[in-house]
């Protein structure tokens, strides 16, 4: 196959991508601007309020993992019955994952809210942090329920290329955010000033504005999915089984790479304050300069899951050619911003000198595995989930965690007592290994997979669609 045969680098399919990219990379924009605005104000109150606040929000952290598996397994299924234009099985799936989402965010607030200090004591002794993250912890909780049901919801919009609708609501609830975050961290407009606290009443208000809104948008505005919460209550029928069977691995995935970035955090967490600081204020920039890579594995799973949908396997895999090229040149985008933004940031934060050193080391470990974070993301997170082959995606991106970053970081922190630097490269030294296995199951082109519910109709589905402009629809 000739080079120029092997993408698909026509204005049709850039336009596409590019209208499906940027609304996601704005949103995480959004979303990570919130993280950076909260990492920021609470930096002004010294060591103990960031580390409170990063090391209160590992269980928020978890539970976005798991909607995230959520909303993205039920999305690989929504994408390929997009492509087949059988909009009856997209509502019968969202209406199932929303409840399982419904279900796993009140387990983990009864949790939350029950033993806060139980759980900031597993990553810290430090009386100071315990107290105010158990503060913390207890508020973000009443959050989770509105956050996963408004988030499962939108994510699956996105599979069926309606990107906008998100972006305007976390648009939104990100002044939400900064607004209730100033007057209650410092007092301002005659309300006491929380500190901690009042940064968790501000994403808690921020979660429920983005309900609020959701459900604005589902009874008043959406007309491509028609779904509506009476679908949540309706029974799954025949989407239930491949649901579990092919998305439980994008969920197990989600889960377990979440609970080894939890045990990374615990690692760091257990070798200096100043060490918990540093990673707090390292992947916060670091979540910014991602949000390019975010966006096109997004709409890699996106597109590669509709061209499955379609039954075209050639253009399945030209798609996902496309998709990793993009992929590098978000992610020398994202090295040159780190890089540029690192001074800078570093500059706002009122933390120590120790900790401010080592937040400067860890950002440039970061700008130099850009590329390579970005073509592992949007190969498993994108490609490889996309086209169905959700099982292959969850072997390497868990087993790679721990069996090979978390044992050496271990290692390399608590025997050899490396610098805290090193320790943090040992840590993300996964991301090398993902990349080549991902790269190499793509090229072999062993991971298209139709994960829909086969009948009768499937193939007058794929004639009617394959030469649609269901992709020529405004977003």
């Amino acid at each position: 196959m000739k080079l120029r045969e092997r993408f698909l680098f026509n204005r049709q399919f850039v336009v596409g991508a590019i209208a499906i990219i940027l609304p996601i990379a704005l949103q995480n924009v959004i979303n990570y601007g919130v993280n950076l605005m909260d990492s920021v104000m609470l930096g002004q109150l010294g060591d103990v309020a960031i580390s409170a606040a990063n090391l209160g929000g590992q269980p928020f952290f978890l539970l976005t993992m798991f909607g995230f598996g959520i909303g993205s397994g039920a999305g690989v299924m929504i994408a390929q019955y997009w492509g087949k234009g059988d909009m009856e099985h997209i509502r019968r799936i969202m209406g199932f994952a929303v409840r399982l989402a419904f279900a796993v965010s009140v387990l983990f607030t009864v949790v939350c809210i029950a033993a806060p200090r139980q759980i900031m004591s597993i990553f810290t002794k430090n009386p100071d942090i315990v107290a105010s993250g158990a503060d913390y912890m207890r508020i973000i909780a009443i959050g989770y329920v509105f956050y996963s049901v408004s988030n499962c919801y939108m994510t699956s919009l996105r599979a069926v290329e309606k990107v906008n609708v998100s972006m305007a609501i976390y648009g939104i609830s990100f002044f939400v955010n900064v607004a209730v975050n100033y007057v209650f961290i410092f007092g301002k407009l005659g309300a006491p000033a929380l500190g901690v606290k009042g940064a968790a009443i501000g994403t808690v208000a921020a979660r429920v504005s983005e309900f609020l809104m959701s459900l604005i948008y589902m009874y008043f505005i959406d007309k491509r999915t028609g779904f509506r919460l009476r679908h949540v209550f309706s029974r799954g029928g025949d989407v239930v089984r491949p649901f579990m069977k092919n998305c439980l691995p994008v969920v197990g995935n989600e889960l377990m790479w979440g609970l080894g970035t939890v045990m990374i955090t615990l690692v760091i967490s257990n070798l200096s304050d100043d060490f918990i600081a540093a990673g707090s204020i390292a992947n916060v920039v670091n979540q910014i300069a991602l949000v390019g890579i975010m966006g096109v594995s997004n709409a890699a799973a996106v597109l590669t899951g509709k061209a499955v949908g379609e039954g075209d396997k050639d253009r399945v895999q030209k798609v996902a050619d496309t998709m990793l090229v993009f992929s590098l040149a978000v992610g020398a985008l994202g090295a040159v911003l780190l890089f540029a933004l690192r001074a800078p940031i570093l500059s706002i934060y009122e933390v120590s000198d120790g900790a401010r050193q080592i937040a400067s080391q860890l950002i440039m470990i970061l700008a130099a595995l850009q590329l390579v974070l970005a073509v592992d993301i949007t190969v498993i997170v994108g490609v490889l989930r996309g086209g169905g082959d959700t099982r292959f995606a969850f072997i390497i991106d868990v087993g790679t965690v721990y069996l090979l970053a978390l044992p050496l970081g271990a290692v390399a922190g608590y025997v050899l007592h490396f610098p805290a630097w090193a320790v943090y490269l040992l840590l993300r030294c996964d991301t090398f290994v993902k990349t080549v296995l991902g790269l190499v199951r793509v090229m072999l082109r062993k991971w298209q997979r139709d994960v829909t519910v086969k009948d009768g109709a499937d193939a007058e589905r794929q004639r009617q669609t394959k030469h649609s402009s269901l992709s020529e629809k405004k977003l």
